[in-house]
């Protein structure tokens, strides 16, 4: 009788036990499958800052990795290269914009709420000193996010030309992820 009573309690626990990890498989498989639809980041969605932590320089030449991390409550999507450029504290634009830098391919991708995307943001410094381009401290960047309209301002003091066709800043495209690839 103890035996019969022993035999239908793990039969009982071995079927409940395949029926949640049926339930619990079903449910990461879907969740785990890339949101296909998800809209077009947009300004509004995306808060923008420069990751001082993050930089590296060489010949002049300073990277910096221009972070755009999703704070709406849905993932967005994104494809290519963002709009950026150096403002004084009032928002005028110091120079030119910020070049594309053909470094990496373009891709979609999908940042999900809460989540952070990067694009690496170059700042020569001698084109800046030894130019003749009248430098002056910027203390915001202007960002666009790749294919909108609006942009959002981060933080970002740095030394910018204030004359057009000194080309001081490059950014690639937004790639995946929160780190600096350079």
């Amino acid at each position: 009788m103890i035996t019969r009573v022993r035999r239908t309690a793990a039969a009982v626990t071995a079927v409940l036990g395949l029926g949640i990890g049926s339930a619990v498989w079903a449910t990461s498989s879907a969740s785990a499958a890339p949101d296909a639809v998800a809209p077009a980041c947009t300004a509004g969605d995306l808060s923008v800052w420069v990751d001082h932590s993050q930089s590296d320089g060489a010949a002049g030449t300073i990277a910096y990795a221009l972070e755009f991390t999703n704070i709406s409550g849905h993932a967005c999507r994104t494809f290519g290269y963002p709009g950026v450029s150096a403002t004084n504290a009032s928002g005028g634009q110091l120079g030119d914009a910020a070049g594309r830098d053909g470094l990496f391919p373009a891709r979609v991708v999908t940042i999900p709420a809460g989540g952070t995307a990067h694009a690496d943001l170059f700042w020569s410094d001698g084109e800046v000193f030894t130019s003749g381009c009248k430098p002056a401290t910027a203390s915001l960047i202007k960002v666009y996010p790749p294919d909108a309209r609006a942009a959002d301002t981060g933080f970002f003091d740095l030394q910018a030309c204030t004359l057009r066709h000194h080309g001081y800043l490059r950014v690639t495209v937004v790639r995946p992820g929160p780190r600096l690839d350079v």
